[in-house]
This record gives C-alpha cells, structure tokens and sequence, in this order.
C-alpha cells in the first residue's frame, strides 16, 4: 500500500519570528521581573494606555478605515500622525499592510489566496501565517497604486526601520528619561505595549471570524462580536465591516462601541477629516431583512403546515419590504425639500412633505414589529415530526 506523501510546510520567516517573537519573551519574563522587583508607577502606566491607544487607532482609523478602504479623506497632519502610529504598532509599512488588507476582502475565506485565511483555523489567522512564507501572505503591491502616489506613505515605507525603531525604542527611552525610570518605560511602553497592541489586532483576523453573528452576510466567516470591539478599538463588528467595507463606521448603532468612529467624527469638527462615507439606513435595513427572510425560510421547510408559514412570510416580508422603500422615498424627500426650502413661501409644501415623511414612518415600525413578531414564533415552534 502506498502512504500518501505529507505536504512540506513552508519555510519559515525567521526574520518575522524574532522580531514578532522577542517582544513576548520579554513581556513573559523581564516586564513581570521588573515589576516585581521594582514597580511600575501611575506615569508609566498612563503612557501605558496612551501609547496603546494611538497604536491601536492609528491601524484601525489610519491602516484600515482610511487606506485600505478610502471609508474618508483625512488632512496630511493626521495622516502623518497615523503613519507614525502604524509604524509603532509594528504591523509592516501602510502600503504593504494595505494591500495584504484588500487581498483579504477580495477573497476572503478562500485558502489559497487570502492572507490571512480563517478557515486554516485560530492559529492560523491570529499568528501563523506570519511565520512561515506561505504563498498567499506574498506580498503584491499591485492592488496598491493609489496608496504609492502617497508622499506620506511612500515616506513612511522608505524609512520604515528607522520609523519602527525611533517609535517603539527611542520615544519609550525619552518618557522613562523624562520620568526617571529609563528600563521600565522601555519594558512597559516598549514592550507589553507592542505585545498587547499587536494580539489585539490579530484578533479581528482570527476570533472575529470565528464567534459572533452573521446579520448581513451568513455565507461568510466574518462576525459581528461586541465583545471583540472592546480589544479592537470598534473593529469587531466584523460582518457588517465585510458586507459594507467602504463604511467609515464598525459600530452602526450609537450604542456600539466605536471609538475608532468617533475619533473620525470629532476630527471631522475640527476639519482633519471629510468626505466620511456611510451605508444607507435603507440599505442596511434590507440587507439585514433579506437575510431574515432567508433563514426563515428555510426554517420553514422544517415545520408542520410549511406551505401555510411560507405564505404568511412571504407576505409580511412583501409588505416590510414595500414600508422600507416607501419610507425611504419619503425621507429623501424630506431632507431635500428641508435644504431647497428659501422662503416661507413653502412652509406648507414643507409641512406637507414632513407630515408624509412621519406616517410611513411609524407604518415602518408597525411593519418591523409584526415582523419580529412573526420571526419569534419562529424560534418557538416545534418541528415537523419524522
């Protein structure tokens, strides 16, 4: 009998496996030593939680919401900031992270050619492909060209060790002089800083795509995680990232945690960024209803009396479908006549529009409730017996 052949991994990354590798043997041995033996006091852990912070917007407000995906325009000042902020958080130059970035939305979940695929598994997409030269984490910088007419970001990549060095060495160094306590700002902001902030970018490739809700696209392994977005600055609303990439908003809800969002929005104020790009509620809405409906459907099949559910779900999402288009129409209507309105002379076209715009508002919320109404029973009858 012939013994099938074992694939060869391939090689490993011995370069990406010390630099990516010493900060957490530091961060498991000496940060914990010197803690012990020395202390770490208010001001180092401040710096601590500063620093952490703009690493951490830096990549999700700068790398990934205004490079990867142009959700927004941001001033050169900001985009300096940031591109000093990528350059601490160690996560390779803006372009070459860029384009690894847009190579996993346009393939995701496909083995072969998403970098960081998470159907090879948590370790995989959270640290390993990293360390060994698989074919799908080669760089390409094809799909990258806008990113390399940057003068920032073609500055940033040419001085990128230097960058990477003065940021996570020399600036730790600075505070701990200023602070008097030279070793354990490095240990802290140099090191557990790093680590922290790395792991907690890694998790939105790998537990992001493995736990949490699939509201707005189930067919892939994106997921919505409220639980994640606290780690990941508002990146873990994964699904509805993967579904509406070019959003400048994860968290959709003003309850979602999304300080990545409101940093945008509040620069906005202070006119560092502009053109912040966002999905429809209308579309956003159908999107998630579509989705519903499906599952139900399918649902169906597995209950007594399918034929008599399938006839009231298809009428319910019939008639939610046609509100939400209604509502839609009337709200652009609204907010048109609002900004053309110039002089009293329309007041009564004005109310007249508005008045419309608020009856097919609340008939959209009847509509939304007899449809929530009718997916819980759903959830609540029992199955067709064998």
């Amino acid at each position: 009998m012939t013994i099938p052949a074992v694939a060869a991994k391939p090689p490993l990354r011995w370069l990406n496996i010390t630099v990516l590798g010493l900060p957490i043997v530091v961060s498991l041995t000496l940060v914990p030593w010197y803690g012990l033996t020395n202390g770490y006091d208010a001001y180092e852990w401040a710096w601590f939680l500063v620093l952490l912070a703009f690493c951490e917007l830096s990549i999700t407000a700068g790398y990934h919401r205004l490079w990867s995906h142009a959700a927004y325009k941001a001033h050169p000042l900001l985009r300096f900031i940031f591109a000093l902020g990528g350059a601490m958080a160690l996560q390779n130059d803006c372009i070459t992270w860029a384009s690894d970035h847009r190579r996993h939305h346009l393939f995701a979940d496909n083995n072969e050619k998403d970098p960081y695929s998470a159907n090879n598994g948590f370790w995989y997409s959270h640290f390993g492909w990293m360390i060994r030269d698989y074919p799908a984490t080669r760089s390409e910088l094809g799909n990258s060209k806008d990113l390399q007419k940057d003068p920032i970001l073609v500055w940033q990549r040419d001085n990128y060790l230097a960058l990477m060095t003065a940021m996570n060495i020399g600036l730790p160094l600075l505070l701990g002089w200023l602070h008097g306590d030279i070793w354990g700002s490095l240990l802290l902001l140099g090191f557990l800083r790093l680590v922290v902030s790395q792991h907690f970018t890694y998790l939105i490739n790998s537990a992001a795509h493995m736990w949490g809700q699939r509201n707005y696209d189930p067919d892939q392994t994106a997921r919505d995680n409220w639980f994640i977005a606290l780690f990941t600055f508002g990146e873990g609303y994964h699904n509805y990232h993967h579904t509406f990439a070019w959003d400048y908003r994860n968290g959709i809800r003003w309850y979602h945690y999304d300080p990545t969002k409101w940093l945008i929005k509040l620069c906005s104020w202070l006119r560092l960024t502009s053109d912040l790009r966002q999905c429809s509620a209308y579309r956003i809405e159908m999107t998630r209803v579509a989705v519903q409906y499906k599952q139900a459907l399918y649902q169906c099949e597995r209950l007594a009396e399918a034929g008599t559910w399938r006839a009231r779900l298809e009428t319910e999402y019939t008639q939610l479908v046609k509100s939400l288009e209604q509502w839609s129409e009337a709200q652009q209507a609204w907010y048109q006549t609002k900004s053309t309105a110039l002089s009293n002379e329309l007041h009564n076209d004005i109310a007249a529009v508005k008045q419309r715009y608020e009856e097919l508002k609340q008939e959209l919320q009847y509509k939304r409730n007899a449809w929530q109404q009718l997916l819980n029973q759903f959830g609540s009858l029992p199955p067709q017996p064998a």
